[in-house]
């Protein structure tokens, strides 16, 4: 809130001091209201009597230049009483234009003094004066009126009041931030708290995904082994067998020598058959176990691409799943293939525990977001309302390094300057041509349609790069210069920034000294500062 200095002045040739000690302990009736009287009335045919309505007395008093907010004729059981109160905002300008509206009636003679002495009673000029003491225990209907929802107020009770509103404010706007800053430092313990827990997380995935590789290699090396063992045991038994054969053939030759050891050969050539088919049969047995072995490496690789499918959709799941998989395959090829049901058994309690545990640190993650959420809301809007206080206390903050700047306006000065240059015309005219221009810019800026720039990320950062082509800047530079030019094209980046798909102006807190946007801690700083000005001046009124 603007803090509201009032003074009562007037076109006399007295000094300020003498006028406003005079003024002083002065009672208006508060909020201001003016009197207008002597307004003329005629009788209707209902036998009543009217006069002009209060909505045309207030445009008529607008283009004055007072400002009334609502002009209210006065009625008694005749009709129009003649009477009319003037209405005006309760703030110092409020006040201005009350002051600025008795002035002007007393200046012409037609004052509340003039009133008194009769004037009126020779001409049917309205007459009007602001409110006071007198006016308010005025009997009567005007009286009346006058007090209804209105109360006398001396100018520093007015000031004092205002005041001390302005420092309530001021501690309660420091406390509030005071506590969104704490606020929102707990919420940043918490979010480093989940990053660390995310980090000893993964990292733990991490090393259940090594120990799986490793077990897989494991794996395949002992299947490797125990197959290679199968190859070495069938060359073995064929060279033994090889071997026999050879020694049967000698035999065979034997026979023709000596009758007496054919049948000895015969029986040693029988059994040597049986033998061989026996090792026949061991050789199948082995052949079929090489099979077995080769029909389980392919299904155990086909469970090892499953669960590889697996990992995709939920990594720390299947990394548990797999190092129990893996040392299960190990354990079969050692000792049979026993235990499926077990090792599904176990597979679902670990595949139930980790989505318990994934989705409790979903909730915890979602939670936290949401409270951070919440906390960079309650953020904007204490930042919405501390510009707001800027801009009703600008002549507390005037001499302070963080002020509100308003984002996308144009300041006038170039504008002016540059019509000057071209026109070579009065200041006057000059004056007006500038203004003209410098509305019809501000219309291009606020046009959303209108985007005269592109993105350059040559070096690597993202900038807005002005269309060397753009119809509508290359006119102006031409015409103007390239003074004006950098003016608007600096505003149309600030509102392209702040607010692109509104188009118009915003405020912002803006650091003057870095020239950046100014931090929450940088406008408490200045607050509390500015709360120290009003104790200051408090003290020493009181002392006063």
């Amino acid at each position: 809130m603007e803090k509201q200095q009032f003074s009562v002045g007037d076109s006399s040739g007295e000094t300020s001091e003498t006028k406003k000690s005079e003024c002083t302990e002065e009672k208006f009736v508060w909020p201001w209201v003016g009197l207008v009287a002597n307004i003329q009335t005629e009788v209707d045919k209902t036998g009543r009597r009217v006069g002009r309505s209060g909505s045309t007395f207030r445009d008529e008093l607008i283009e004055k230049g007072f400002d009334p907010t609502r002009v209210q004729p006065i009625w008694n059981f005749k009709g129009h009483s003649g009477f009319a109160l003037v209405e005006f905002t309760r703030d110092i300008k409020g006040f201005e234009n009350a002051m600025n509206f008795e002035r002007s009636y007393k200046s012409d003679g037609h004052g509340k003094k003039d009133w008194e002495k009769g004037v009126h009673l020779r001409d049917d000029k309205p007459y009007g004066w602001v409110c006071r003491e007198e006016d308010y225990n005025r009997g009567g209907i005007v009286g009346k009126n006058v007090k209804k929802k209105r109360d006398l107020k001396t100018l520093s009770q007015l000031q004092e009041e205002e005041e001390r509103k302005m420092v309530q404010l001021v501690e309660n706007m420091s406390q509030s931030i005071e506590m969104k800053i704490i606020s929102k430092q707990e919420l940043e313990h918490k979010v480093d708290e989940t990053s660390r827990v995310l980090e000893s997380v993964e990292l733990h995935n991490y090393q259940l995904n090594e120990t799986y590789k490793q077990e897989v290699e494991k794996m395949h090396a002992n299947l490797q082994g125990l197959y290679q063992q199968i190859l070495v045991g069938h060359d073995k038994s064929m060279s033994d067998l090889e071997t026999e054969r050879e020694k049967l053939e000698n035999r065979a030759r034997q026979i023709y020598i000596n009758e007496a050891e054919m049948e000895k050969s015969r029986l040693e050539i029988e059994m040597n058959q049986k033998a061989m088919m026996e090792q026949n049969e061991a050789n199948m047995e082995a052949m079929k176990l090489a099979e077995k072995h080769q029909k389980e490496k392919e299904k155990l690789h086909e469970k090892i691409m499953e669960m590889e499918a697996k990992l995709n959709e939920t990594q720390e799941l299947e990394l548990e799943i797999e190092k129990l998989k893996g040392s299960t395959n190990v354990m079969k090829h050692m000792a049979g293939s026993d235990g499926d049901a077990e090792l599904m058994e176990k597979m679902v309690k670990t595949q139930m525990e980790l989505e318990a545990r994934e989705t409790a640190l979903h909730d915890k993650i979602m939670a936290v977001t949401q409270k951070e959420r919440m906390a960079n809301d309650e953020y904007q809007e204490a930042r919405k309302e501390m510009i707001q206080l800027w801009k009703e206390n600008e002549d507390l903050v005037s001499g302070e390094k963080i002020r509100v700047k308003t984002m996308g306006h144009l300041d006038t000065k170039p504008f002016v300057l540059a019509v000057k240059k071209k026109l070579r015309c009065s200041e006057a005219r000059a004056g007006l041509k500038a203004m003209e221009l410098c509305s019809f810019w501000e219309g291009q800026i606020g046009n959303v349609h209108w985007h005269p720039f592109k993105v350059d990320e040559s070096d690597g950062i993202a900038k807005l790069v002005v269309h060397k082509n753009d119809l509508k800047l290359v006119m102006l530079k031409s015409d103007y210069g390239e003074e004006l030019y950098n003016e608007v094209v600096r505003a149309k980046v600030e509102i392209v920034e702040y607010n692109p798909s509104g188009g118009y102006v915003v405020s912002e807190m803006w650091n003057l000294e870095k020239n950046r946007k100014a931090t929450m801690e940088e406008g408490t700083d200045v607050m509390l500062k500015m709360r120290k000005k009003l104790v200051a001046m408090k003290n020493k009124r009181k002392r006063r």
